[in-house]
């Protein structure tokens, strides 16, 4: 038997159809989509497979790092639109909800949770005191299962949003590419020959790159030292960052 496609975008458990489930769910922030989440997402689809159940993949938005914590670069990699199916609005109550009230409200009532597959190094409810050794205590009393799947390196460091981050901001779309399995790809609407992205968007530092705009051959995009993508386009637009360029 095979799983439903599921293409709608829910935002909150308020949204997930009544009598939904049961279902496989892969959950994280996912703030990247780089390779070491594909992995998440491959074994969730294949676990979704075998049981004939569709899969759920679930983030949050905004950042967990920009409600709670130190703060830190959370710059978005990608959109919501573009890695979720549902979307947990991550506000300060959410962060407040003990390990087994999310639980309990999100993977069991709301999702009804017959599989869930989560990163080594996932951490949930309030100041992260959940782990992947206490999400599977709770599966065995709900009845579902867990798998937590260790990150992928790339060269001498973690596959990480992080370690992308980082890559991005020496200019190194090349390394950050390696580490998403894909060009960095920024959307946005350009006018003129600037390209208005969404405030927090991560970009490249400052420099020329050689870049496709809209899957198109190639060409040369320029981001400047205050933030703005010159693209020399009009309307909406995405630029995928390749490599760096030489001097003009």
């Amino acid at each position: 038997m095979s799983a439903p496609a599921i293409t709608r975008l829910w935002r909150g458990v308020e949204e997930v159809p009544a009598g939904w489930g049961p279902c496989v769910v892969t959950l994280g922030v996912f703030d990247g989509l780089h390779r070491s989440h594909a992995r998440l997402v491959e074994r969730a689809v294949r676990t979704g497979r075998t049981r004939g159940l569709p899969v759920v993949l679930v983030t949050f938005d905004p950042h967990p790092a920009r409600v709670v914590g130190r703060p830190r670069d959370t710059a978005a990699l990608t959109t919501v639109e573009r890695r979720a199916v549902c979307v947990l609005p991550f506000t300060p109550d959410l962060a407040q909800l003990s390990p087994g009230a999310f639980v309990e409200r999100v993977l069991v009532g709301a999702l009804r949770a017959a599989a869930v597959v989560v990163g080594a190094n996932f951490t949930f409810g309030r100041r992260g005191a959940g782990d992947p050794a206490l999400l599977r205590g709770f599966g065995n009393g709900y009845g579902f299962t867990v798998e937590a799947v260790a990150l992928l390196h790339e060269v001498e460091a973690l596959c990480s949003s992080t370690y992308v981050r980082e890559r991005l901001r020496a200019g190194d779309v090349r390394a950050a590419s390696r580490a998403l399995g894909r060009p960095h790809r920024v959307d946005g609407i350009a006018c003129g020959r600037a390209l208005d992205v969404a405030e927090g968007t991560a970009l490249p530092a400052p420099g020329r790159y050689v870049a496709r705009v809209d899957g198109a051959r190639r060409t040369t995009v320029e981001v400047t030292p205050c933030g703005r993508v010159l693209v020399g386009a009009e309307g909406p637009a995405s630029v995928e960052f390749l490599d760096l360029a030489g001097p003009s």
